[in-house]
């Protein structure tokens, strides 16, 4: 673990508020970003569309347009996550089915635990909490494993964006709200919420109050409800790992001392936008996005339409002040960088770091030196080094110890520690990651 002050965003305590980002002209909304398959899509070029329409069906979510327009092409773009993949270029054309309406809350009380989850599939609702998965395919697989409980992540898993921790401050009515929701669609006898018991920002007197005030309405009467303060002062803090571990030691002998990965994990972006889906009923249009960079004028935390491209925002934020050098998504630590202003933000784009050449310095990667930093460093005792060697191997040529290390990927919580201490400044995180993908289609 490392201290996470070297990482925090140096606006992290300025943003007091959010605003709408700019209507982009075009939007480039992305179709087959996650891995459910090969997409039904619903639109042609030259249809007209209204925002929120469905543009395209996957086996875990829909796919709606967050736009009013026309659509002038489906082509291939490359995704915030790297891939490449077909998206659905929309002219903005006509009125807003959302936007600037007022949105009347439904009483989701009234539906079945079954059509609740069907209703996060329609929407186009996915889970942030790690890898970006869609939630409704992601509680089907869960239900089969008889998880009890449900985890809402309130603070932000890499320290270098605040997008989490403001949801879960701004919205805490509809955070409580929506976990009442997903603790519903799911079958959670309890619901756990985890908030930074690091920063003086008041969020468990606000979880309390709303919890105290709503209890008799949103959640039955035999749930057990707890709000954890989890300590992030240092990095890792915020994995699925980390947060039992903090959990076990402050709850012993209660029912959230037995968490694992058979519970749900959802992070207060994803419980938002669930409770958007279910209590508003309102689809996946648009993500809050934490801007920010020296290359840029200002900073913000922005309310953007899928789809929208990165240059878009950049212009929002007053242009460039320095020369940029490297694009971030998702964190500095964990994230992931790009090379374009064309990526359209997607659903998991939580951030946008701009960071300017003279913050930058990049080695060319060289052979693994075995210092042995990445082993010491790596929170769930891993040996990152031996991995990205085994990734590199002809299968034919593995080991039996070979073969236990892959087997061992599986316990990796992707906090991308291992990259911030290679000597060597190879990308280690990314091919572990590789191969935990490649592991998990066996």
């Amino acid at each position: 673990m490392v201290l996470a002050s070297n990482f925090i965003s140096a606006d992290k305590n300025t943003l007091s508020t959010s605003v709408n980002a700019f209507l982009p002209k075009i939007a480039f909304i992305p179709i087959e970003e996650d891995d459910s398959g090969k997409a039904e899509i619903m639109v042609n070029e030259g249809d007209r569309v209204q925002e929120g329409d469905v543009i395209a069906r996957l086996k875990g979510l829909n796919v709606h347009s967050s736009l009013p327009g026309l659509v002038q092409k489906i082509e291939q773009i490359q995704y915030a996550n790297g891939k490449q993949g077909l998206c659905a270029k929309i002219a903005l054309n006509g009125s807003f089915n959302y936007l600037g309406k007022k949105n009347e809350a439904q009483d989701w009380k009234k539906y079945e635990d079954s059509e609740l989850v069907f209703m996060l599939k329609e929407a186009g609702v996915i889970n942030t909490f790690a890898k970006a998965t869609p939630l409704y395919s992601q509680i089907i697989d869960l239900q089969k494993s008889k998880g009890s409980s449900l985890v809402v992540r309130m603070f932000d898993a890499d320290p270098s964006f605040v997008t989490d921790g403001f949801i879960a401050k701004k919205h805490v009515r509809e955070i409580i709200q929506g976990a009442a929701v997903l603790a519903r669609a799911f079958g959670a006898k309890n619901v756990l919420f985890a908030y930074s018991a690091s920063e003086k920002n008041g969020i468990k007197a606000l979880i309390d109050e709303e919890i105290e005030k709503n209890r008799a309405y949103l959640f039955d009467e035999d749930m057990q409800l707890l709000a954890a303060g989890v300590d992030t002062r240092k990095y890792p803090a915020g994995t699925m790992h980390d947060i039992v571990l903090s959990v076990r030691k402050s709850n012993k002998d209660g029912v959230f001392s037995k968490l694992s990965k058979k519970d749900l994990f959802v992070d207060s972006v994803t419980v938002l936008a669930s409770y958007n889906a279910v209590v508003l009923k309102k689809p996946v249009v648009s993500t809050f996005v934490h801007v920010t960079g020296e290359c840029l004028n200002t900073a913000a935390l922005l309310n953007v339409r899928i789809g929208t491209p990165l240059r878009d925002i950049v212009e929002q934020c007053g242009g460039f002040k320095r020369k940029l050098s490297k694009i971030v998504i998702n964190g500095i630590i964990s994230g992931r960088a790009v090379s374009s202003l064309d990526i359209p933000v997607n659903r998991s784009v939580k951030s946008v770091e701009f960071i300017p050449a003279s913050k930058i310095s990049i080695p060319s990667a060289e052979n693994c030196i075995r210092c042995g930093n990445c082993r010491k460093i790596c929170p769930v005792h891993l040996w990152p080094g031996n991995l990205y060697r085994i990734a590199h191997l002809d299968s034919i040529n593995y080991s039996d110890s070979d073969k236990a290390a892959y087997e061992s990927v599986l316990l990796c919580t992707e906090c991308g520690l291992c990259n911030t201490v290679c000597s060597s400044r190879l990308p280690l995180a990314q091919t572990i990651s590789i191969l935990k993908d490649s592991y998990n289609e066996k």
